[in-house]
């Protein structure tokens, strides 16, 4: 077992943790609410994760699904849920006016206590001020920066370089078309109407599988950008191999809930901005180059058997 590997997955393991815990502390800050921490309680699975693998795996993560980052969105996701079922609840109540929310700005402070030497106490004090949705848009966002990073340092298992290189690229494309997705949040049809938003929050949460899953991740990737060789093909026998699995989970977790909810936006909530149209447009592209794929792949199976 290499001490770089132990290294690397500790280190990433307490990001995970780190996050979760300031993402737990900001909504019981938010709520008034203690018996939130006890979300925390997840957490501790990440402990047992990580003397499974380490003991087992030698500190090499798992090739087609990545437990740890599974464990991390069971703590994180519910925590957002509660904050933006919180701040909706407080957007409602306010009668839709904007003059009392964007007065809601609070100034937190993130502080730790290092101890103490010869008498003089040492602390670090973080002075932040968000209003409520930034702060949720800042956690969200840091959840995907922390999910890329912390798929690039743990140890890459049987993934070879090649794919590794390929999965980071994957992280990044997600996570780019998460983030337009909650521009969907700024539309007044959205912000105030409790279904939709649960619907939005529900299909986000549903997209983030997508990062625990390892090796099919890839594939989507290679689908998007080039043709796999024919002799990659030729040795996956039935009806499916990991490239229209992959397809399949793209579509079916990211490329077509997006789609649905943009098109719900247009012809039933009148929602015609110029983003939404745009990527509603992109969607609309991005499921027929994949179904187009889907095809191809067929074929050439067909033909290298």
């Amino acid at each position: 077992m290499g001490y770089m590997s132990v290294f690397r997955a500790i280190m990433v393991r307490l990001m995970f943790t780190s996050h979760g815990v300031i993402s737990i502390w900001r909504l019981t800050i938010a709520t008034h609410e203690p018996c939130y921490w006890y979300v925390a309680l997840v957490l501790c699975l990440l402990l047992v994760e990580m003397t499974v693998t380490l003991g087992k795996k030698a500190g090499k993560e798992w090739k087609w699904f990545c437990p740890s980052v599974f464990i991390y969105l069971m703590c994180i996701v519910p925590t957002i849920w509660f904050l933006e079922l919180y701040e909706l609840d407080k957007r409602i109540n306010t009668n839709q006016t904007t003059s009392e929310y964007n007065r809601n700005k609070t100034t937190e402070k993130l502080s730790g206590n290092l101890g103490s030497v010869l008498g003089y106490k040492f602390e670090v004090s973080i002075p932040i001020n968000l209003t409520s949705d930034e702060w949720i848009r800042t956690l969200e966002q840091l959840l995907l920066l922390i999910l890329i990073l912390g798929r690039w340092f743990l140890p890459k298992g049987k993934l070879t370089h090649d794919q590794l290189s390929q999965l980071l690229l994957v992280y990044i494309g997600t996570a780019a078309d998460i983030v337009e997705f909650f521009e969907a949040f700024k539309e007044e049809q959205v912000r105030y109407n409790k279904h939709l938003c649960i619907v939005i929050m529900g299909i986000w949460s549903l997209s983030l599988i997508q990062f625990s899953l390892v090796l099919t991740a890839t594939r989507v990737r290679r689908d998007r950008t080039g043709l796999i060789p024919v002799n990659h093909l030729a040795g996956h026998d039935g009806c499916c191999n990991p490239d229209v699995y992959g397809i399949i989970i793209s579509i079916c977790l990211q490329d077509l809930p997006f789609l649905v909810l943009r098109m719900l936006l247009i012809f039933k909530y009148y929602v015609l901005s110029y983003t939404n149209m745009f990527f509603t447009c992109k969607n609309t592209i991005v499921i027929v180059l994949l179904i187009y794929r889907l095809i191809v792949v067929q074929i050439e199976r067909r033909k290298a058997a």
